[in-house]
C-alpha cells in the first residue's frame, strides 16, 4: 500500500537559482546540477567572489550563497551560505537546497599555503605589535639588515609600499591578526 502511494509521487523540483559566476566553465558546471531561474524568480542567488571582492549593492532580496576563499567575507553572518570557490558542483547543489530551506551553511575555509615564509610572517606579526626593525632584530637574534630584507620581501609579496599597508593586507588576508 505504501509502495503504491510512493510510486505515484513526483519528486519536487529543486530550488531555482540565479547564478552570478564570471568563469564560463564554472557557470556551465553549476548549471548542469542546478535549476536556473532569472534573478527575480530565484529562490537562491549563487555568487562567485574572488578574494578581495565585495558584495554588490544591488542584489535581489533572496538568500545568498557565496563562493569565496576570503575568510573575512566567509565570517559575515548576514550571508546565508558560504562555500570555498573550489567546492564541487554537488556540494554547491546541496548548499543551495539547505539555504533555500532557511538553513545557514558554512564550510570551513581551508588555508591555502601561506604567501609568506614563516620568518616573514613572524616579522609581520612583530610589526603588528608595533616593534621597530631594531627591536625585531634583537628579539629574533638577527641583524636589522636581515629584518629589512625580510620586510622588503613581505612588501613585494603583498604588493605594498609601507608597513601600514603590509599590516592592512596581512590582516585582510588572514596572515596576521591585530
Amino acid at each position: 500500500m505504501l509502495e503504491t502511494a510512493l510510486s505515484g509521487m513526483v519528486p519536487a523540483p529543486g530550488p531555482r537559482v540565479a547564478l552570478l559566476v564570471a568563469d564560463p566553465w564554472r557557470a556551465r558546471q553549476l548549471e548542469a546540477v542546478l535549476d536556473r531561474a532569472t534573478d527575480n524568480a530565484a529562490d537562491v542567488l549563487v555568487l562567485d567572489l574572488p578574494e578581495g571582492a565585495t558584495l554588490p549593492g544591488d542584489l535581489p532580496p533572496v538568500p545568498l550563497l557565496v563562493l569565496t576563499d576570503d575568510s573575512i567575507l566567509a565570517a559575515d553572518q548576514a550571508i546565508a551560505g558560504v562555500l570555498p570557490r573550489d567546492a564541487s558542483a554537488r556540494r554547491v547543489q546541496a548548499a543551495v537546497t539547505a539555504v533555500a530551506e532557511g538553513l545557514h551553511v558554512r564550510m570551513p575555509m581551508t588555508r591555502a599555503p601561506s604567501l609568506l615564509t614563516p620568518r616573514e610572517a613572524e616579522i609581520l606579526a612583530l610589526i603588528a605589535e608595533g616593534m621597530s626593525n631594531k627591536v625585531i632584530a634583537r628579539r629574533l637574534g638577527i641583524s636589522a639588515h636581515t629584518v629589512k630584507y625580510h620586510l622588503e620581501a613581505v612588501f613585494a609579496k603583498l604588493a605594498v609600499n609601507s608597513r601600514a599597508e603590509a599590516l592592512s593586507q596581512g590582516v585582510r588576508r588572514g596572515l596576521v591578526s591585530l
